[in-house]
């Protein structure tokens, strides 16, 4: 007689799916699904034709796998979620079970800039900085706007300020607020649509009204800032996808004249990165979208970082060789300079090269106490220290060899 598997008793709430929905990405990036489906299994969070399903998907397609499995859970009730928890805590993956925590939901990297910025700010009073409704964001750089970074941040700032300035004094009908938005993104190198949707619509950022910079956006099918804008508020998947490759076509029908032909090269890197992040276990797509961006940009080391975290995955050499690069090019203050570091020294552990991975270990150590208070930091770090700390057991646990006296 077959087991009753209880867990679709009731559909998973809307409260759990949302949970796995905004930790899709790195869920799916940094689970083995082949750790945690026999527990998933054996307290019935998945059926024995699933487990069939998902193991005839090979572990080189860890990503896919990882995702299907997500897309099964959600199908499974809320007791799968708790399962799946545990699975999580229990087979090595802490940080992606912490993620799930339901008091952290809010707790995207965004909030964590939030919480950075409040207390930068703690005490801090500045009448050099002029009010606006980012003037907390303007106001904890302040004191580092000797940066080039930093100066480039609090511009980009002003300039969403301006924007919601302008829409809000038009009633929503003036469509150069969208240009000012999407300026003050693209010189910010904003990528995720959480960042987006942040500074837009939250008590911390612009407050604007969705609904009618919606219907503005929508009015203006020709803008290209309007597509820019519509796509990167989308969430990661093929949607947002054919909305900046209609950016992109665009631009190019409008020629040097259009506004955002200028930004070719960000519109690229953004492109790239939502097809990175659908394809983290064979990234090989995004790989020409960076080439395209760097065609418009040659030193855009931002095109660089992105594209060898795809070389991580398809060509580790070429990717030490990448972030040697943007590292050479970048400024010592950009957000992403501890980041480079933390992969270079997961490279050089999987080579082996103990003492290269502990000096760029320690060298994102000392870029990461130097990041600006906007800046947050990310699994890499994590991982690197994880790789570090198992290569020095290991060498901990070899036996001595016995000298031969004879």
């Amino acid at each position: 007689m077959c087991k009753m598997f209880t867990t679709r008793d009731k559909p998973m709430s809307d409260k759990h799916r949302n949970i796995i929905r905004k930790k899709y990405v790195p869920l799916s990036r940094d689970l083995y699904a082949s750790h945690v489906m026999p527990y998933l299994y054996q307290e019935e969070a998945i059926t024995e034709e699933m487990m069939e399903d998902l193991d005839a998907i090979p572990d080189e397609r860890r990503g896919y796998k990882a995702r299907k499995l997500l897309d099964l859970i959600v199908t499974r009730g809320d007791r799968a979620f708790g399962i799946f928890k545990k699975a999580l805590e229990e087979w090595g993956y802490k940080h992606l079970a912490e993620l799930l925590e339901e008091k952290t939901l809010s707790e995207t990297s965004i909030d964590r800039e939030n919480v950075s910025i409040k207390k930068t700010c703690s005490g801090i009073t500045s009448d050099d900085v002029p009010p606006g409704r980012l003037r907390l964001w303007r106001l904890s750089l302040h004191q580092f706007k000797d940066s080039p970074t930093a100066q480039k941040f609090i511009k980009g700032f002003s300039l969403m300020e301006s924007g919601g300035e302008i829409l809000i004094d038009s009633n929503y009908t003036e469509v150069s607020g969208v240009d000012q938005l999407v300026e003050g993104f693209i010189l910010q190198e904003r990528l995720t649509p959480s960042s987006h949707n942040h500074f837009l619509y939250s008590r911390e950022g612009l407050s604007l009204d969705k609904e009618r910079l919606e219907q503005l956006m929508g009015d203006y099918p020709d803008s290209s800032s309007c597509l820019f804008l519509q796509g990167a508020l989308m969430p990661f998947g093929d949607d947002r996808i054919r909305a900046l490759r209609m950016t992109l076509d665009c631009i190019f029908r409008m020629g040097a004249e259009d506004p955002l032909h200028s930004s070719l090269h960000h519109i690229y890197c953004i492109l790239g990165d939502t097809i990175l992040n659908l394809n983290r276990d064979n990234p090989v797509a995004a790989v020409p979208v960076f080439t395209s961006a760097l065609m418009y940009k040659p030193d855009c080391f931002l095109a660089i970082h992105l594209a060898a975290e795809c070389s991580m995955v398809l060509s580790p050499a070429d990717a030490i060789q990448q972030f040697r690069r943007y590292l050479q090019i970048a400024p010592p203050c950009d957000k992403r300079v501890h980041w480079a570091h933390y992969c270079l020294a997961i490279l050089y552990s999987r080579d082996s090269e103990t003492e290269k991975a502990d000096k760029h270990y320690k060298l994102g150590l000392a870029a990461e106490y130097n990041l600006l208070p906007t800046f947050v930091t990310g699994w890499a770090k994590e991982e690197a220290q994880k790789l570090i700390d198992e290569k020095v057991n290991k060498e901990e646990t070899i036996p001595m060899k016995v000298l031969d006296t004879i």
